[in-house]
């Protein structure tokens, strides 16, 4: 007894260390070690607990529920990103169900959201109890994969970088299959023992030769994966790269759409304070770079294009050199600075940001939602708030605004390779347009500064004064070119600029924002102040912007008429016929500028959401037990000998106490027959009970045929037993946990009843 115990000692000590090594791959998706000090801390927690319950000799339901009374009780107090307080708990429950997804949708590192401890926490405290009940179990095998199964949720739910991939693949590898070649040796070794009883004949020399050889092997092993673990490719595959995008641009209209109604009708409106903005800095809304003939987008195509995700305390905004994106204009600009924007009149879901923001905190009293629903696209520089921003919301912004290269700079540098959204049914004239602006100029610089001189020689137009259609479609763009003068504000200027340097093959996007001082005033945003510019990207330095619309008091004198010479008689023309209404982009309907809700859908009352997770917490439970019920019963019968038969009489006993009749206690299995015998008179329980012994206490092992005749029995007695009981109370005790907290291993006593008993 004591070398068995001792030999369980070792294993759950190898156990418990490569469960703790399992936990480095959690330094990844938290950026810190405060992944591997929650998952070793969990870990700790599990092997506790799975001591206690099988010295307790409880079943799986009973440490199931002590797991979940730790998960609840100190988690809250114990995971540094949880309130330590009754919200704290609500915020356990919550992420106990959520933190799986959310942990493959938000960016990393996961420490800018709450919570998210719970992935380590979960994974290390199941991962500990269940290794270490296995262990007591002798089922080394189920223990070696609980602790692979560890490191495998802490890779997967990563990123594509490992922390040490050789040391530890190398010792986890090492460390399961020595513990599964220990365990084997150590079993070969029992086995022949008991065979030859107190003759050694060669067994320890056997032992130490075969322990010898199982060494020899575990190292040649080990040496094989620390060496080609380097080697091996460093992009894995991980659940994150499964998962798209969780926001969809589709559902919002073009941030362009807003520059004619902020510039007419709000233009003395004060949308927005700001404070501390650099000198000569602005505002961005949003950068656009696919075209489809009726409105600039962001781009969300598959592979490239914008990837809107959620951001919190310490989300990195600014994207790696690497990235494949070009980043905004650098060089020697002034330091990082805070900006602090306060809205007032802006209720539009789109961030305003500043080049380059690096992070984003909401305050104020709607701080909760904006961070809830705050996502951000590195690729674009662009941030949106689903629950869209209202009046008195406030950001503050942690800003580094770049140095402005100049044209000396710019003409040694090449454009840059970026991937940028599709541009398509561009009207013929706008490439017409480009094409005969820039003549024979080849280099780049001097292509976009034609461009942007003859746009800039046009006349601007809101429309106020003189006729101006608002909108960017192909049909406007064609009808501005067409026209004998350029006439337009930032909306068509701006995507015309776009669409004629993407027409040369040069990487431009259209910018949405402010510039504080068009109307001499930096601090209070207006409608006045809405822009929009052009922004192209250079290698090394990244986007640039260019100013393409013409100065706003250079508006036309005169309306052209056109002279039509001869005019040919009007005819009446037959009427068109109907057809479907054209299924047209979303538009910002009046704005919701009182901030009011009525007109959002409303989301499922409370009540409901309560009902439906009671509902299904409900059937989950039951599930549960019955597949428990169905475990337990295979479990029994895949026994060996006597301990089979008795696994059958363990069955009939579950069967009464699930209907209401239990078992004294230090009964003979003759005598529990008969005191259930009065509850159950159909079902002839003693005599089950004397075949039941005459398998026990024979000698020798019971044969197979006898067993299959015993469960035959059992099969037989159980539907018996509960045929004069009401249909309700039949199902009721199907449903019943009563006998799942029977103490475990009470089967255990069969290989020794047999033994006395012969």
């Amino acid at each position: 007894m004591s070398t068995s115990r001792a030999k369980k000692g070792l294993y759950q000590a190898l156990i418990t260390v490569l469960l703790l090594i399992g936990t480095i791959p959690f330094i990844v998706p938290f950026g810190s070690i405060i992944g591997v000090a929650v998952g070793a801390c969990a870990v700790a927690l599990g092997v506790l607990i799975g001591l206690v319950s099988a010295r307790a000799r409880l079943s799986a339901l009973p440490t199931l529920a002590i797991t979940a009374a730790v998960h609840v009780l100190l988690a809250p107090w114990l995971l540094p990103d949880v309130a330590h307080d009754l919200s704290g708990v609500y915020e356990v429950l919550a992420a106990t169900v959520t933190v799986w997804r959310d942990a493959l949708t938000l960016p990393l590192p996961l420490t800018a959201f709450s919570a998210m401890t719970t992935l380590p926490w979960l994974t290390g405290l199941a991962c500990g109890v269940l290794a270490t009940r296995a262990v007591y179990a002798g089922r080394l095998h189920l223990a070696g994969f609980t602790v692979l199964a560890e490191a495998a949720v802490a890779i997967a739910w990563g990123d594509t970088a490992t922390p040490l991939p050789a040391v530890v693949g190398a010792v986890l590898a090492a460390g399961v299959l020595g513990l599964w070649a220990l365990a084997a040796q150590w079993g070969r070794h029992d086995q022949v023992a008991e065979v030859l009883e107190e003759t050694d004949a060669g067994v320890t020399t056997g032992a130490r030769r075969g322990a010898a050889r199982a060494g020899a092997l575990l190292a040649a092993i080990t040496l094989v994966v620390a060496i080609s673990a380097p080697a091996a490719p460093h992009a894995r595959a991980v659940l994150r790269d499964a998962f798209s995008p969780p926001l969809d641009l589709t559902e919002y209209a073009t941030p362009l759409s807003l520059v004619r109604t902020l510039e007419t009708q709000l233009a003395s409106t004060t949308l927005m304070t700001v404070s501390d903005l650099p000198d000569g800095a602005r505002i961005r809304i949003a950068a656009l770079d696919s075209y489809d003939g009726l409105s600039a987008r962001i781009s969300q195509a598959s592979g490239r294009g914008a990837h809107f995700q959620r951001i919190g305390r310490g989300t990195p905004l600014v994207p790696e050199p690497d990235s494949g994106a070009a980043t905004t204009a650098s060089g020697s600009g002034p330091g990082p600075t805070t900006v602090t924007f306060v809205l007032d009149g802006y209720t539009y879901p789109w961030v305003p940001t500043v080049t380059d923001t690096l992070s984003i905190t909401p305050a104020g009293a709607r701080a909760e939602a904006i961070s809830d629903s705050l996502f951000y696209d590195t690729f674009s520089s662009t941030g949106l708030v689903t629950a869209r921003l209202a009046a008195e919301d406030v950001l503050t912004e942690d800003v580094k605004v770049p140095a402005t290269p100049s044209d000396a700079d710019l003409t040694q540098l090449s454009l840059a390779d970026v991937s940028l959204g599709s541009v398509e049914d561009v009207p013929a004239s706008v490439q017409a347009l480009a094409r005969s602006l820039v003549g024979s100029e080849s280099e780049p610089l001097n292509q976009i500064r034609a461009l942007q001189r003859a746009l800039r020689t046009g006349y601007y137009s809101d429309g106020t004064k003189t006729p101006s259609e608002p909108g960017h479609g192909a049909a406007r763009l064609a009808g501005m070119v067409a026209a004998d003068s350029l006439v337009g504000d930032d909306e068509q200027y701006a995507v015309l600029m776009m669409l004629m340097c993407r027409s040369l093959g040069i990487p431009a996007r259209v910018v949405m924002g402010f510039d504080p001082t068009t109307d001499g005033d930096a601090t209070d945003v207006t409608g006045e102040d809405v822009s929009a510019w052009v922004e192209v990207a250079f290698e090394q330095v990244g986007w640039v912007s260019f100013d393409v619309t013409p100065e706003r008091d250079q508006v036309p004198q005169q309306q052209n008429a056109r002279k039509v010479s001869n005019p040919e008689p009007q005819v009446l023309q037959p009427p068109l016929p109907q057809q479907d209404p054209a299924e047209l982009p979303p538009v910002y309907e009046d704005d919701n500028r009182d901030g009011s809700e009525e007109d959002r859908p409303a989301g499922l009352p409370t009540a409901v959401v309560a009902a439906i997770g009671a509902a299904a917490g409900t059937v989950l439970l039951l599930a549960a037990i019955l597949a428990a019920k169905a475990l337990r019963r295979a479990r029994r019968r895949r026994r060996d000998g006597v301990e089979r038969a008795l696994g059958a009489w363990d069955e009939v006993v579950d069967r009464a106490l699930d209907l209401g009749r239990r078992t004294p206690a230090g009964l003979t299995r003759r005598e529990a027959a008969a005191r259930l015998a009065a509850g159950f008179p159909r079902a002839d329980l003693p005599r089950f009970a004397r075949a039941i012994d005459a398998q026990v206490f024979a000698a020798g092992d019971p044969s197979s045929y006898d067993l299959n005749q015993i469960w035959e029995s059992a099969d037989a007695i159980v539907p018996v037993m509960a045929s004069d009981r009401p249909r309700w109370r039949r199902l009721l005790a199907r449903l019943s946990p009563r006998s799942l907290f029977r103490p475990a291993g009470r089967g255990r006593r069969a290989r020794t009843s047999r033994r006395t008993g012969s």
